[in-house]
């Protein structure tokens, strides 16, 4: 009987000690992620910051020759619109 006591104090002392063992891990885990927060915002910025300049240096010239080409059928449509009015004034 002694020995099954003795048994049983062991694996209760072990479990207290895994648990504190992994409370001070979890523990770290947050302490580490609270720590490293302004880190990981400033990446996280400067991929966003280095994503809209690489989209903005694809798409500007596109945009730029969109608005090219619908620019040269938006003036003949102004100039008939405008001959229009000044004809009928």
């Amino acid at each position: 009987m002694l020995e099954f006591l003795t048994l049983l104090a062991l694996l209760f002392v072990g479990a207290v000690v895994v648990g504190f063992v992994v409370l001070l891990a979890g523990f770290l885990k947050f302490f580490l992620k609270l720590a490293l927060l302004p880190i990981v915002l400033g990446l996280k910025a400067l991929v966003f910051v280095i994503g809209f300049l690489i989209a903005l240096a694809v798409a500007g010239p596109v945009v730029l020759l969109v608005g090219a080409l619908l620019l040269i059928p938006l003036l003949i449509i102004g100039g008939i619109v405008w001959a229009g009015v000044a004809i009928a004034t």
